[in-house]
């Protein structure tokens, strides 16, 4: 009986480390599947918190507005600032009132006005410490192959290249 016991148990133990380390593996894949790939970016405007008869105008940075970011399974490569060798993702769903830092004066209006639908937006947040810098940025889904984030001011909007 002992026997039979320990080849129990011992299946149990198994079955359970390639269960855990198959939830391991699913939070990167996530976050992968959703935003992993070479995105373009092809339009950038003024964020709507930004007044618009202020004469202090945000000025589009022109590396990022031409730019490419592409994100890996631990790494991001885009416009110099954004290059990281060591990323760290967090994905989340969250509501509009969450968008770029809760910076939206008036949530629900302005997310649809930039293109979100109703309900919750997925959103992937990228940390990265190199040398003396530390980096975080979110990014937003508007949609499968379309993507936002917030820079200085303005927003920019990211469309998916495909293979």
């Amino acid at each position: 009986m002992k026997r039979v016991h320990l080849a129990i148990a011992a299946s149990c133990i198994a079955i359970a480390a390639i269960g855990t380390i198959g939830i391991w593996q699913t939070h990167p894949a996530a976050a992968q599947e959703a935003f992993t790939g070479s995105w373009d970016v092809v339009a950038v405007q003024p964020a709507p918190w930004v007044d618009a008869s202020s004469a202090d105008k945000p000025v589009p940075n022109e590396e990022i507005a031409r730019g490419r970011i592409t994100f890996m399974a631990d790494s991001v490569q885009g416009p110099a600032f954004l290059n990281c060798d060591k990323a760290k993702y967090e994905i989340a769903k969250v509501p509009p009132e969450y968008l770029f830092e809760g910076g939206l004066t008036d949530p629900v209006r302005q997310a649809k006005e930039l293109g979100f639908n109703d309900g919750d937006i997925l959103q992937l947040s990228m940390g990265c410490i190199s040398g003396d810098a530390d980096i975080g940025m979110d990014f937003d889904l508007i949609a499968e192959d379309i993507a936002v984030f917030a820079l200085d001011n303005m927003i920019y909007k990211m469309q998916r290249v495909k293979p």
